[in-house]
């Protein structure tokens, strides 16, 4: 600084004492200091910081049996902040090891608030098998097993306005005493001695500053750093000092040492972890050492302090050895200052710096974040939303939604590599597809991948976009067959009634028709249902539907969530549009045995003192009969066996599953559908500007769905579809529909409603030959035979 500022600096500060000094001067500080002292003072008494809601994951439930690697946990445990240690090695909360050779890994957790629950973290042991499957949990050191642990959910994303400041408040009594004296130490060690501003700390920083000629080392209290966080910018000035110093004495008047050093503790910015700006020193020691405050050890503690002076430069994760130098100096001074020994100087000056690993791979799922945001907008104001610190719970699973979008991007890349007609110059016109998944039985979504590149296009196509499901909208039609069957109706239609497979005119209104048609104009005369729909025949289903009646097959199509629909024909082919969320929600009624539960992603919504203002109210409706919709599952699970998607099975998904294809007439849109017992996804595939993509869902999409299937459900237990009491199961002769005799040279098995299987056995087969079960596979060729609709 030259001599030439300096007189500068005394010129105006005399003439500024001058003017205070006069009568209006005097009038003028005076209105000025009850100005800032009511902004001081209202700041502190009301809300300080808006407090962005924290939207989760679902939690996850570990349990025996399940393989570590199909769960993806130590990916999972990356995500939430864990820490590996070596064996042994796990003292705190945030803390694992595996030891592979004796297989065991001990897994501290971290504690949690749930909704209506709190779990204070607690440490347990996993026995593995070679292959790292769960054999038995047990509590560490005794021989008390227990059934199941729970990983706290991952925070995926936040609603605020502005800059995402991540803070968790905290009272200072919750602090350790030793991470206060590291703070006080680093930046403040006369804290409990001035009154807002320290004329010897000001000394001694103009001294340096005027000697180096620059702004070197600043001269403000804690509580003048917190007055300019609060209320100033960060722009060195001297009008900026003045007014901080102000603030800073009118604070130190007004309030206790102890609230001022609470309000720093949660303000202080301490670093960034992506969009997220992280804010005291709750969330940085979560952050940096996966543990909390209690936890931490004196070398930490002295870390955090450190990084108050620079959190990027002193990062510890991107620059470990500034962050030790630092947390060096900090130690020195509070060994200086005496707020630690001699002996726990040195035992922490010589502790390894041991922040968690670095793990790029984020917890976001875009599309999933959108639709929870969309939905609470419907029922919070905004200023709630970004400012009262919510925490709103879901339905996601994390792997599984990464699973999704991986299926996604690879089937694809796949496609595209494979069909270069399919690849396009621009990320808007290129080749895209979605996947949902959800749990029939709760309503649960579990993934969203509403498209292949969030930041290209933020359009969701699972809820935003109406296609064509062509071929999934067929078992409509069965299922309105199989209903009639229940009242009355002199034809009893079950899964191995028989109809005509040839050319059809279906007349209608006054002079229409409507002539169906079969992929490559191929019929295959009188075949099953089950055949029919597993192998997409058309004509054979516009038969069914023209036999049952048109009005049946679109009432059946209201109940399961397809709205009012004209009195098309060509409706029972799937000539309407539909999002993929509404076709998964008909799917489920299917695979929950005719219960209609809406697909959901919230579960609740807490407020920042932990009560629950919003909680899950489960609403289920009864719309199918549990028989109608199993008749459905069985020959859903022929389609995926023996039909058109039977893609899945020789692609290697071996689960006991259900499913269907579907394809538009003109090969714009590519669906497939399917469900094992727990778990639904289904995807679509196609472009946005409605342009041909020449494939069937056999081909586009039924490999992203199987890819994603194999290994969602790969760490649940495997289940069968329940047979209900209703529903009677007989080996029948698939040529003629009788009951099978001994001598049935080829048989199926049927299901039927009681009071619709058949009694008669088969008079056909009367002498012995090569018997063989065959579910009347033969009678068809196994080749694609589905036929895109109108």
């Amino acid at each position: 600084m030259s001599v030439l500022r300096l007189l500068k600096i005394a010129l105006f500060g005399g003439i500024g004492l001058a003017l205070f000094m006069a009568p209006p001067g005097v009038y003028f500080f005076l209105s000025y200091y009850r100005a800032l002292d009511q902004e001081v003072v209202t700041h502190f008494a009301g809300k300080r910081w808006n407090l962005p809601s924290r939207i989760y994951s679902d939690s996850l439930n570990i349990y025996r049996g399940q393989n570590l690697k199909d769960l993806g946990l130590f990916e999972r445990l990356a995500r939430l902040n864990y820490h590996r240690v070596e064996p042994g090695g796990v003292t705190a909360r945030g803390q694992y090891s595996i030891d592979r050779k004796r297989g065991q890994l001990v897994l501290f957790l971290h504690s949690f608030a749930y909704p209506y629950r709190h779990y204070g973290g607690e440490l347990a042991e996993l026995e593995l098998s070679k292959d790292e499957t769960i054999v038995v949990i047990k509590e560490p050191g005794t021989a008390r097993t227990v059934d199941s642990i729970e990983l706290e959910p991952e925070l995926i994303s936040g609603i605020f306005e502005g800059i995402w400041e991540q803070r968790h408040l905290v009272r200072l009594s919750q602090m350790p005493p030793a991470l206060v004296d590291a703070i006080l130490a680093a930046e403040d060690h006369r804290f409990y001695q001035h009154g807002g501003i320290d004329p010897v700390r000001i000394s001694k920083a103009l001294w340096v500053d005027v000697w180096s000629g620059s702004w070197r080392q600043g001269g403000s209290t804690l509580t003048q750093q917190l007055m300019k966080n609060f209320f100033l910018t960060r722009q060195r000035s001297w009008k900026r000092k003045v007014k901080e110093a102000l603030m800073s004495v009118i604070a130190e008047q007004r309030f206790s040492k102890e609230e001022i050093l609470e309000n720093y503790i949660n303000d202080i910015y301490l670093g960034q972890r992506g969009q997220e700006g992280i804010f005291g020193v709750w969330e940085a020691s979560e952050y940096y050492f996966t543990k909390e405050p209690r936890d931490l050890t004196i070398g930490e503690m002295a870390t955090i302090a450190g990084i108050i002076r620079s959190p990027n430069r002193l990062n510890p994760l991107k620059h470990p050895e500034r962050a030790r130098s630092r947390r060096n100096e900090v130690l020195a001074l509070m060994l200086e200052h005496g707020y630690i020994s001699k002996a726990a100087y040195d035992q922490a000056v010589s502790e390894p710096l041991m922040p968690r690993e670095v793990y790029t791979e984020t917890n976001d799922a875009p599309f999933f974040v959108d639709y929870v945001k969309k939905e609470l907008a419907e029922r919070y104001p905004p200023d709630v939303l970004t400012a009262e610190g919510l925490r709103i719970f879901t339905t996601l699973d994390v792997h599984l939604e990464k699973l999704a979008e991986r299926a996604i991007r690879e089937n694809l890349a796949a496609l595209e590599a494979k069909y270069s007609n399919l690849r396009r110059r621009t990320e808007r016109e290129r080749l895209e597809s979605c996947l949902v998944a959800l749990e029939p039985q709760t309503g649960r979504i579990r993934a969203m991948a509403g498209g292949r590149n969030y930041q290209g296009s933020q359009f969701n196509r699972i809820v935003q976009s109406k296609r064509q499901p062509g071929s999934l909208f067929k078992p409509v039609t069965y299922l309105s067959a199989f209903e009639a069957s229940l009242d009355g109706s002199e034809v009893k239609f079950t899964p191995t009634s028989f109809i005509e497979d040839l050319p059809f005119t279906w007349n209608y209104a006054t002079d229409m028709s409507w002539t169906p048609n079969n992929y490559k104009g191929k019929y295959f005369g009188r075949v099953m249902l089950e055949v029919a729909l597993g192998k997409s025949l058309n004509s054979a289903t516009s038969r069914l539907a023209y036999a049952v009646g048109l009005e049946r097959v679109l009432a059946m199509a209201k109940r399961l969530g397809f709205g009012d629909l004209p009195p098309y024909p060509s409706i029972v082919l799937g000539a309407i549009e539909a999002s993929p969320m509404q076709i998964a929600e008909a799917y489920s009624i299917i695979a929950d045995y005719g219960l209609k539960v809406k697909p959901y992603a919230v579960t609740a919504v807490v407020d920042q003192n932990g009560k629950v203002i919003e909680g899950l109210q489960l609403q289920a409706e009864q719309v199918l009969s549990p028989e109608v919709a199993y008749e459905m599952i069985h020959m859903l699970q022929y389609a995926i066996n023996h039909g058109s998607g039977a893609g899945a099975r020789s692609r290697g998904f071996r689960r006991i599953a259900a499913g269907k294809t579907g394809t538009t007439n003109s090969e714009v849109d590519a669906w497939f559908a399917g469900f094992t017992p727990d778990l639904l996804a289904v995807v679509w595939t196609g472009f946005d500007q409605k342009e041909r993509l020449g494939l069937s869902g056999s081909q586009a999409s039924l490999p992203a769905w199987t890819e994603f299937m194999k290994a969602a459900t790969a760490s649940r237990a495997e289940l069968d579809f329940t047979v209900p009491a209703g529903v009677i199961v007989a080996k029948i002769d698939p040529i003629n529909g009788y009951r099978a005799g001994p001598y049935c040279p080829v048989t199926a098995q049927g299901v039927f409603l009681k009071g619709t299987e058949p009694t008669q056995i088969c008079p056909l087969h009367k002498s012995p030959v090569a018997s063989i079960s065959a579910n009347g596979a033969e009678r068809i060729s196994e080749d694609h035979v589905e036929e895109p609709t109108d």
